[in-house]
């Protein structure tokens, strides 16, 4: 699952195709069913990196957020389109965990207000944990309670990403895994 925006992008991947990037995902990952988004590259600098509002939680499930919330998030509806109606390799339907965004616009410690809202979908599974982006905000306790009950063998554990989040990063862009 990938935005064309981010990946299909000449200041990312100078003329890399679609299917050069399949046959990438294919050798080092494994996968070969492929869900695309046109993503909006530009947007911000990522060019709309996917994690920001749509994981994988595990084989049949993926984890977003309410048409309302993916607008705010400005996805395109064309791409939510898209994304709610993704099909497995077998053609059977995804399950989708709706994580709300925060309640409130994002507030540093220093008090600078960012103006939009916080995902927690920029999670990352470690071990028997896993570490979901919080932000001081009523939905912290909602969006790790969601995501605990896909995960009930690991335990939820909020970190606190206001600051990191003033410059567009969140837990999952900030430990990036390795491929062996």
């Amino acid at each position: 699952m990938a935005c064309k925006s981010s990946i299909l992008n000449s200041n990312r991947n100078p003329g890399m195709t679609q299917a050069q990037s399949e046959a990438i995902f294919t050798k080092y990952l494994g996968q070969t069913n492929f869900i695309w988004l046109d993503g909006q590259a530009g947007l911000d600098v990522t060019d709309q990196h996917i994690d920001g509002f749509a994981i994988f939680g595990n084989q049949n499930t993926i984890v977003t957020m309410e048409q309302n919330d993916l607008l705010d998030y400005d996805v395109k509806q064309s791409d939510i389109n898209k994304l709610y109606a993704a099909k497995r390799k077998d053609g059977t339907a995804y399950t989708f965990l709706k994580v709300p965004l925060t309640q409130n616009n994002v507030v540093t410690t220093n008090g600078t207000n960012l103006g939009y809202k916080g995902s927690y979908i920029n999670y990352y599974i470690a071990n028997n944990k896993v570490l979901v982006p919080n932000y001081n905000d009523p939905n912290d306790a909602v969006a790790n309670g969601l995501i605990q009950t896909l995960y009930p063998t690991r335990t939820v554990v909020g970190i606190d990403v206001r600051n990191l989040y003033e410059n567009g990063g969140m837990i999952h862009c900030v430990t990036q895994q390795q491929p062996q």
